[in-house]
């Protein structure tokens, strides 16, 4: 089965978070996670995403994707609001 890629961008930081930098970029290729040189992704905020992103990156038919339902997810920290913004990558850098 081939599988969406996926583009996942930190969104926004906000409270006392310093594991999280907004603009933070990371890939999901064919079920593997793609890190760039020199970024870093908080386990419990990836932890918090690997359902989403599982969901988001099977072929489905539009009507039922996760992501028409919605793109943003947010780190389960209870001090800090830190949201992740999913996208389907059309194509690979």
């Amino acid at each position: 089965m081939r599988l969406k890629d996926l583009k996942v961008t930190l969104k926004c930081v906000e409270g006392p978070c310093r594991r999280s930098r907004p603009g933070t970029v990371f890939y999901v290729r064919n079920a593997r996670l793609e890190i760039p040189e020199g970024e870093g992704v908080c386990l419990f905020a990836l932890a918090s995403l690997v359902a989403p992103l599982i969901a988001a990156s099977i072929p489905t038919s539009p009507e039922s994707s996760i992501l028409d339902i919605t793109r943003e997810f947010q780190c389960p920290d209870p001090l800090a609001k830190v949201i992740f913004r999913v996208d389907e990558e059309t194509e690979w850098r």
